[in-house]
């Protein structure tokens, strides 16, 4: 029961977000996982930590696949070169164990989830809770 009401809120929370509180919930899922995937490598666990890394690399591919191209280019590039470079430290960082390229990754995410938090506040007046997108909620289903 307590699984099925948190997929219906975070569906509901999903169906009904602004596409910049969309863009803030998908890089703290990133964040989440990449997190996730240096716990498990601290404890060990190979096999839970590469599949938290992939879950992170699907979210930003999936943030890539969301870029508008066509409006403002040279800026679209600049912002998919951000992603790129995520992605790739996250993929050098499951291939290699290397865990310099997660932290340069989660570092990009940070800064990346602030910019968003801060959009999602002025876009929303100033409202506290508008920058805690999809706190509490997991995207692990």
């Amino acid at each position: 029961m307590h699984a099925s009401a948190t997929e219906s809120y975070l569906a509901t929370e999903v169906m009904t977000a602004p596409p910049q509180k969309l863009q803030l919930m998908l890089i703290e899922g990133a964040v989440r996982f990449a997190e996730k995937a240096r716990q498990h490598r601290q404890a060990g666990e190979r096999e839970a930590a590469c599949e938290a890394l992939i879950r992170a690399q699907q979210i930003v591919a999936q943030i890539l696949a969301g870029l508008n191209r066509d409006a403002a280019p040279a800026l679209v590039g600049k912002v998919a070169a951000v992603y790129v470079f995520i992605y790739r430290s996250l993929v050098e960082a499951g291939i290699a164990s290397d865990e310099t390229k997660l932290d340069g990754a989660l570092r990009a995410l940070e800064a990346e989830r602030a910019t968003w938090r801060q959009l999602c506040r002025q876009l929303a007046g100033g409202r506290a809770d508008s920058g805690d997108a999809g706190a509490g909620l997991s995207l692990d289903a």
